[in-house]
C-alpha cells in the first residue's frame, strides 16, 4: 500500500503487449507524449504573485498557499527553465533560493499535456533531491483524470463496504483490500491539485528542504510514470537537473581567527577532596577498608603527577583532614589530628622522603562551615532554615549538635546518615610556583578555540548550535547564526551596534526585507552598493535582495 507499488510496475510479457499493442499506455508510447517541467524565475514569480488572471487558481495545502497556472512566456523576455521529460531542454538561468531557519523551499511547475494524462490515467511525478552522499525521494505528486479518480473511489468504496459488513480480522482485511482496490491511494503525495487550460494540466510544486553543510547547491531530477486503468504503464525517462543556488548568509562569515587575553600568574593553587575511612574512634589508615584503596591511589597518583611535572616549583601541599561532629569536640579534635598525621606518615612511606618536608599537617575538629552548605542546598531538609539559624546562634559546638539532636529529629537523623560522612574528608592544597617566572602575573594572548568551534558550526549549517556558542561575542558571526534562524529583529539590533561598512549595510538590507521594511532596506542595499561595487553583483542573484528593489 505504499508509494512504490505506484511506481515500481513488473514488466511481463502481457504488460509488455499492452505497453506497446493496444493498451491505453501504449497509444503514449507510440504518440512519444510528454511532460514539461518549468522553473519559476524570479521575474515570473513577481508577476504570478501580482496577477490574479481568471486561470490562476489558488489552493490551501496544510496550511501552505499555491498559486496553479499554465505556463507562459513572459512580456519582457526572460527565459525560463523548461525540462521536457522526453527530449530535454534547459533554456534557462540557474535560480537562486533563499535559506531561512536552515531550510531552503524548492518549487517548479510541471505542466502536461492533456493527452498524456487522459480521463483513464494516473501520472506520478517523483522529484528527486541529489546529495554528495545520497539521493532523496522528495514527496510524489499524484495527477489522475477524472475516470481514474472514480475508479479509485469505487474500489474504496468497495472496499469499505465489505468490512463494514463482515468485519473480518487483519489477514481478512488485507486480502480484502488486494481483492478490491486495484489502485492504492500512494502514500505521503500530493494528490489531484489539477487546474486544466485548454491543451493542458499544470501543478505549482512546493516542498521545504533541510539544508546542511553541502547545500550550497542543490540538484533536483525529476522521475514519471502514466498509469492506466487497464494495468498498462508508460514510464518517463529521467529528466535532466534542476539547479537551485542556496543563498545563504555563508559567505559573509568572518573567519580570522579571535584571540584572548590570558593571563599567566606565578602562583597556582591546585585542591583535591578525598574520603578516606577509618575505624569508629581509631586513627591507623587502613588501605583495605572501604575504597580506600581507590582513594589512596588517586592521592598519590596526583602527588606524582604534581611534584614530578617540569613547570612548577611545588613550595607546599597541605594535608588537612576533618571529623563530622558527633561526639565531644575535644575528643574529635584529637582524632583529627592523629588521623591527619597517620595519613602523612603513610604517604611519605609510599611515595618517598622527598615529600616529608613538602607535607604540611592541619586538621578540623568538626567541619562546621561545610556542613553549613550542605545544609542549606540540600531541599529534602524541610527546616533547613531554622537549624541554620540555631548553629549561627549558638557558639558551643557540643550543645549546638545536641540542640538539632533534640529539636529536629528527623531532620538530624537525615544530616547523619547522609551529610555527616561527606564531612569526614581529607583536603590537599598544592602551593606552586612557576619556574623562572620573575613577576606575579603576565599577560599573553591565545586562540579563542570556543570561538572557532562556533564558527565551523556556523560554516556546516548548525545553526542553533553555533548561536549557542556566539551569543556572548555580539560580532557579525553572530548576526549571521540570528540571521540564519530568522531572528531578523535581534539582528537589526546588532547591526545597529556595528560600525558601517559594506557587509553590515548588506547585511540590514536583508533583516529589512524578511521584516517588510522596504524601503529601509533598499537604503542599506544602495549604500552597500556604494561601500563596495560588488555587492550589486551578490544582490542580482538574491532573491531577498530582488523584493527590495520591486517597484
Amino acid at each position: 500500500m505504499n508509494t512504490r507499488k505506484i511506481i515500481t510496475v513488473g514488466i511481463t510479457v502481457g504488460v509488455l503487449w499492452m505497453m506497446f499493442g493496444c493498451s491505453v499506455a501504449g497509444r503514449l508510447q507510440r504518440q512519444q507524449m510528454t511532460a514539461s517541467l518549468s522553473q519559476l524565475t524570479r521575474a515570473e514569480r513577481q508577476e504570478r504573485q501580482q496577477d490574479y488572471r481568471p486561470q490562476v487558481v489558488k489552493l490551501q495545502r496544510d496550511s501552505n498557499t499555491f498559486f496553479l497556472a499554465p505556463v507562459d512566456t513572459l512580456a519582457d523576455g526572460e527565459r525560463v527553465m523548461a525540462l521536457q521529460i522526453e527530449q530535454v531542454t534547459v533554456v534557462a538561468k540557474m535560480r537562486s533560493i533563499p535559506e531561512r531557519n536552515g531550510r531552503v523551499v524548492l518549487d517548479f511547475i510541471v505542466t502536461l499535456p492533456k493527452q498524456l494524462l487522459g480521463r483513464s490515467r494516473s501520472v506520478v511525478i517523483t522529484p528527486i533531491l541529489h546529495k554528495p552522499d545520497e539521493s532523496v525521494a522528495l514527496e510524489d505528486l499524484v495527477i489522475r483524470g477524472g475516470r481514474f479518480s472514480l475508479l479509485q473511489e469505487r474500489d474504496y468504496w468497495q472496499y469499505e463496504t465489505y468490512v463494514e459488513r463482515f468485519r473480518p480480522d487483519t489477514e481478512g482485511r488485507e486480502a480484502a483490500f488486494n481483492r478490491f482496490v486495484k489502485f492504492p491511494y500512494p502514500e505521503d503525495v500530493r494528490l489531484d491539485s489539477l487546474v486544466e487550460g485548454r491543451s493542458t494540466v499544470t501543478y505549482y510544486y512546493s516542498q521545504a528542504v533541510k539544508t546542511d553543510e553541502t547545500s550550497k547547491k542543490m540538484l533536483v531530477t525529476l522521475q514519471g510514470q502514466v498509469l492506466a486503468v487497464d494495468d498498462s504503464a508508460y514510464r518517463l525517462p529521467p529528466s535532466d537537473t534542476l539547479s537551485y543556488v542556496v543563498s545563504s548568509m555563508l559567505s559573509f562569515v568572518d573567519t580570522v581567527p579571535r584571540y584572548r587575553i590570558k593571563v599567566i600568574d606565578k602562583f597556582v593553587t591546585v585542591e583535591d577532596r578525598n574520603y578516606i575511612q577509618f575505624f569508629v574512634g581509631d586513627t591507623r589508615v587502613v588501605d583495605t577498608l572501604g575504597d580506600n584503596r581507590q582513594q589512596l591511589d588517586k592521592i598519590t597518583g596526583l602527588i606524582r603527577q604534581i611534584v614530578e611535572q617540569q613547570e612548577f616549583w611545588v613550595d607546599t601541599i597541605t594535608l588537612t583532614a576533618a571529623s563530622s561532629p558527633e561526639g565531644a569536640y575535644a575528643f574529635n579534635d584529637r582524632l583529627s589530628q592523629g588521623r591527619a598525621q597517620a595519613l602523612k606518615r603513610y604517604l611519605v612511606r609510599r611515595y618517598g622522603r622527598s615529600i616529608d618536608t613538602m607535607l604540611i599537617v592541619r586538621w578540623v575538629a568538626e567541619d562546621w562551615a561545610e556542613l553549613t552548605t550542605r545544609i542549606r542546598t540540600d531541599r529534602e531538609i524541610v527546616n533547613r532554615d531554622a537549624i541554620l539559624e540555631l548553629i549561627a546562634e549558638e557558639k558551643n559546638p557540643d550543645r549546638r549538635e545536641q540542640a538539632i539532636r533534640q529539636q529536629f529529629s528527623k531532620e538530624y537523623a537525615y544530616i547523619r546518615s547522609v551529610i555527616y560522612p561527606q564531612l569526614r574528608a581529607v583536603n590537599f592544597r598544592y602551593n606552586l610556583r612557576r619556574k623562572g617566572m620573575v613577576k606575579d602575573t603576565i599577560h599573553t594572548t591565545e586562540l579563542d578555540t570556543a570561538y572557532a568551534r562556533g564558527v565551523e558550526l556556523l560554516r556546516k549549517r548548525k545553526y542553533a548550535k553555533a548561536l549557542y556558542i556566539l551569543n556572548d561575542y555580539n560580532d557579525r558571526n553572530t548576526v549571521e547564526a540570528h540571521l540564519s534562524l530568522d531572528h531578523n529583529e535581534r539582528a537589526m539590533e546588532l547591526l545597529a551596534t556595528m560600525p558601517k561598512d559594506a557587509v553590515t549595510e548588506y547585511l540590514r538590507a536583508i533583516a529589512c526585507s524578511r521584516l517588510g521594511r522596504k524601503a529601509e532596506g533598499r537604503e542599506h542595499f544602495l549604500e552597500a552598493c556604494r561601500l563596495d561595487g560588488r555587492m550589486e553583483y551578490r544582490g542580482n542573484l538574491d532573491p531577498e535582495i530582488a523584493e527590495l528593489l520591486k517597484q
